[in-house]
């Protein structure tokens, strides 16, 4: 399928189209490596643009308002899944807005950001409602062709309901690796890496579905010349999987940071990086993969989802059929050295 835009698909589903509802919020504090902030930035940052009004689903009326004034509105929204009781009634406070707006003659599009939510609880009701959402849509973004027959059959819709928009890129500002080291150093993890180790990052939010622990397990057994960093935000429901990633962490040669990092200090972690391991146990899109490589950094990803269609010399494909702990460790005792 041709890649598209979103210009383009709003106007064909609204024609003179002046107001993009988007959910969730779309934050700016961190909007260097805000995926939301990256994809609407054209719309943000240009008044001659249609005008974006971005919020949290408490305030989630205000899309009905808008059919009541006769605005040339459209709902867009990312994710939808529910992981314990209180997003559970959350989410059912969500469709009775979204069915209001659509039933008073709303558009909606929603971007499929991945197969199944990731924390895998509740799977029989999220696919439920994640079908009904995709029902109500008139429209699915997806950000790769290649992967719209698996997802139109797991959402049990028409794939002529889907458009492709790749995945925003990130600004990235590069340094020299041992200014990033040094100052990685001063305000993380106190003089301890060296700009001759061989430096591996995972970044981003820290959740079990992106296979840390395992990754952790294979460098125990690494040369303390390869040190491992592993830094970012805890996803909500995965304190206990970090305090286990915590126990694993020596400071020999593995380095946890269990916060948001900064925008200021993204480009020194990248920077500082000689791999980025990517080992998620299923996946659609990444935005992780692409603020790596906007960094130029070689990078491990599973063969799967829309990752199978990046190409170039910076990508080391593992497969995730079988064995996939097994093949991910070949692969870094291979690039380690040892």
């Amino acid at each position: 399928m041709t890649e598209t835009s979103l210009l383009n698909e709003y106007q064909k589903l609204s024609p003179g189209v002046t107001k993009i509802f988007v959910l969730p919020q779309i934050p700016y504090l961190n909007r260097n490596t805000s995926y939301l902030y990256q994809l609407y930035k054209d719309f943000l940052e240009d008044s001659s643009f249609i005008k974006v009004d971005s919020f949290n689903a408490s305030s989630l009326h205000k899309i009905f308002l808008s059919r009541i004034k006769s605005e040339k509105s459209i709902l867009h929204y990312h994710w939808f899944e529910f992981e314990d009781l209180k997003s559970f009634i959350g989410i059912k406070w969500k469709l009775f807005w979204i069915i209001l707006f659509k039933l008073f003659g709303g558009k909606i599009i929603w971007t499929v950001h991945n197969y199944h939510p990731h924390h895998n609880k509740y799977i029989y009701w999220n696919l439920n409602i994640r079908r009904l959402m995709a029902k109500l849509a008139d429209s699915l973004h997806i950000h790769c062709g290649s992967e719209i027959d698996r997802v139109a059959g797991i959402l049990k819709v028409d794939k002529g309901k889907f458009f492709v928009v790749n995945h925003p890129d990130f600004p990235a500002e590069i340094f020299e690796k041992s200014k990033s080291i040094k100052l990685l150093n001063k305000k993380y993890f106190t003089e301890q890496l060296n700009a001759d180790d061989k430096i591996f990052l995972m970044f981003g939010a820290i959740a079990e579905y992106k296979g840390i622990k395992e990754v952790m397990e294979i460098f125990k057994n690494l040369h303390e010349k390869n040190k491992l960093i592993i830094a970012g935000f805890v996803k909500k429901g995965n304190l206990d999987y970090f305090n286990e990633l915590k126990n694993l962490s020596d400071n020999r040669n593995i380095f946890l940071e269990g916060r948001l990092i900064p925008d200021e200090d993204v480009p020194y972690f990248l920077s500082s990086a000689d791999y980025v391991i990517f080992n998620y146990r299923d996946i659609l899109t990444s935005g992780g993969v692409v603020l790596a490589l906007n960094y130029k950094k070689s990078v491990l990803v599973p063969y799967a989802g829309c990752l199978k269609e990046i190409k170039g010399n910076l990508i080391n494909f593992f497969d995730m059929k079988e064995s996939r702990k097994q093949n991910l460790k070949k692969l870094l005792i291979t690039l380690s050295g040892k």
